[in-house]
C-alpha cells in the first residue's frame, strides 16, 4: 500500500511577515532615536566644557588686567575730563564714581521667537592697562537675532589707519582709557557704535580677540550674551578700586534668549537642527583689586 505524498509547503503567511518588518522598522527607529539622542548629549557635554574652560581663561585675563591697573581713584579721572569741578556733569561723574571711564554698555532690539527685546549688543571695559571692546551674540548672529530696524548693532573699532567690526571680545593695550573716554561727548554718550584708538604700528600687535576661532576650533562657536562691571569699589585709605563683574557666555546658535524665565534656549525648528543640540549657556562672576603702580602714562589723553 503505497503513502500519499502532501503537496503542502511550509512558510511564513503575509501576516507574520508583516508583523517582522515592523518589528525590525521599530527596533531601527529605536536605534536611531538613541544615536541622535546620545550624540545630542554628548555635543552638549562637549559644548558646556567649551564654555566652562573658555570662561576660566577669561576669568584669568580680566583678573591679571585689573590686578595690573593702576592703584588710583578712578573718580580722579573726572577732573581730567571735566575741569570744572562745580559742573553737574563733574559731581555726576564723581558719584558714579568715573563708571562711564571704566564700563559702558549698549542696548538694541532684535527679535527672539517673533517678540522684540532689547538685549545687550557691545561694550567696552577699560582697566587702564587693558581695554576690552564686545560684539554679543545678538549683535554677531543677525540669522537668529535681526533686527526689527535692520540696524547693524556690531561695534567698530576705528584705530589709525584701519579698522575692525566683526570681533567677539578684543583685548587692546590701552594706559589711558582711550577707548571708553573717547565715546563720553558732551551729551555723555555717543551711542554710535564706534570706539577709537589712537595707535601706532606695534600697538597694532596687541589687538587680540579673546574668542576669535582657534587652531582646533575650541572657541569658534562661543560668544557673549552679557557683561556686566558694576561700580568698583573704593578704599579710602590707598583709593585703589575693588571690580566685580558677571558674564554670560553661551554657543553663537540656538536662539538664546537671556531674558526668558525658563528654558534659555529655544525649542528647534524640527528636531534634526544641529545648532541647538549642542546649546549651552552659563554665567560667570570674577573680582579683583586694582594693585598695579601708577605710572605717567595712567592719565586720560
Amino acid at each position: 500500500m503505497m503513502k500519499k505524498l502532501s503537496n503542502s509547503k511550509k512558510g511564513f503567511t503575509l501576516v507574520e511577515l508583516s508583523l517582522a518588518l515592523v518589528f525590525i522598522v521599530i527596533l531601527l527607529i529605536t536605534i536611531a532615536w538613541l544615536t541622535i539622542h546620545i550624540s545630542s548629549t554628548y555635543e552638549k557635554g562637549l559644548s558646556m566644557k567649551a564654555i566652562n574652560s573658555t570662561a576660566k581663561e577669561l576669568i584669568d585675563d580680566f583678573s591679571r588686567a585689573i590686578a595690573t591697573s593702576p592703584a588710583r581713584s578712578v573718580a580722579g579721572l573726572c577732573s581730567s575730563k571735566y575741569p570744572d569741578d562745580k559742573s553737574t556733569k563733574y559731581k555726576n561723574c564723581v558719584n558714579d564714581n568715573a563708571r562711564k571711564f571704566v564700563y559702558q554698555q549698549r542696548y538694541g532690539n532684535v527679535k527672539i521667537d517673533g517678540k522684540v527685546k532689547q538685549v545687550p549688543v557691545n561694550g567696552a571695559f577699560c582697566t587702564g592697562r587693558y581695554s576690552y571692546i564686545w560684539n554679543t551674540a545678538y549683535a554677531l548672529n543677525s540669522k537668529d537675532y535681526p533686527s526689527p530696524t535692520n540696524t547693524d548693532y556690531r561695534a567698530t573699532l576705528k584705530y589709525s589707519g584701519g579698522s575692525k567690526k566683526d570681533f567677539r571680545l578684543l583685548k587692546i593695550s590701552d594706559y589711558s582709557r582711550e577707548i571708553c573716554s573717547n565715546t563720553i561727548s558732551t551729551t555723555e554718550y555717543m551711542y554710535d557704535g564706534y570706539y577709537t584708538y589712537t595707535s601706532t604700528a606695534s600697538d597694532l600687535e596687541t589687538f587680540i580677540d579673546l574668542l576669535d576661532k582657534d587652531t582646533d576650533g575650541t572657541n569658534s562657536f562661543l560668544a557673549l550674551y552679557d557683561l556686566v562691571i558694576f561700580p568698583p569699589a573704593i578704599h579710602e585709605v590707598t583709593s585703589s578700586g575693588f571690580y566685580s563683574g558677571t558674564f554670560i557666555l553661551a554657543t553663537l546658535r540656538g536662539s538664546i534668549d537671556i531674558n526668558s524665565t525658563g528654558e534659555f534656549c529655544s525649542d528647534p525648528p524640527d528636531n534634526l537642527d544641529t545648532d541647538f543640540a549642542y546649546c549651552s549657556i552659563n554665567k560667570f562672576n570674577f573680582a579683583m583689586r586694582a594693585a598695579g603702580e601708577t605710572s605717567k602714562n595712567d592719565r586720560l589723553r
